[in-house]
């Protein structure tokens, strides 16, 4: 099953149409069980393919938690919920943001909750977002069209934004030794 999702992806040209082709997939969830690793008040993310046009990770979310509210560094990402209930919060950049520093971002727009079969799209002008699980634990299955190295994290309250390296919890089904701080995540 990941197999025949990496190959149309990797065939599908243009946003319009990896978000058609992740519209209301659902993973057979054997076929996610080597990548799916989870920790108490975090989330993880899962390398499952690489290469230079695209990444597909699998990011396990505990109950309630929530990623910081990000970017992806110019790359466009689809995710595809697979498992759990969600709150999405997009936010409007308002003044700076392009690289670390000064940040203004306006009232985010919310939608949810959204649950399996529901897919998410990031792009320019609409990158920048948070990630909540509602209801857990949460599995989301995740295509950036290229491997995103690093991202803008935001601080709303203080304006501004700061790079973050990120890195995986595990490749291609084993965990990553030892497991980086730069897992991005927040308690909500």
């Amino acid at each position: 099953m990941l197999g025949q999702l990496r190959e149309e992806v990797h065939e599908a040209e243009g946003a319009m149409r990896v978000g058609e082709r992740l519209r209301d997939v659902r993973v057979r969830p054997e076929c996610l069980r080597p990548f799916l690793h989870f920790r108490r008040g975090r989330y993880t993310r899962n390398l499952i393919y690489r290469e230079p046009r695209f990444e597909v990770v699998v990011n396990c979310w505990d109950e309630g938690t929530a990623s910081p509210i990000h970017d992806h560094d110019g790359q466009e990402c689809w995710f595809s919920i697979q498992a759990g209930h969600f709150l999405l919060e997009n936010f409007p950049l308002l003044a700076g943001g392009r690289r670390a520093g000064p940040a203004v971002l306006g009232r985010p727009s919310v939608e949810g909750p959204v649950g399996p079969g529901h897919v998410d799209f990031r792009g320019e002008p609409d990158a920048i977002h948070r990630v909540s699980v509602l209801s857990g634990p949460g599995v989301s299955l995740h295509v950036y069209a290229a491997p995103v190295e690093q991202c803008l994290v935001f601080d709303a309250r203080r304006q501004r934004c700061e790079w973050h390296r990120l890195s995986y919890y595990s490749v291609f089904g084993r965990p990553v030794k030892p497991p980086r701080p730069a897992e991005l995540s927040e308690r909500r």
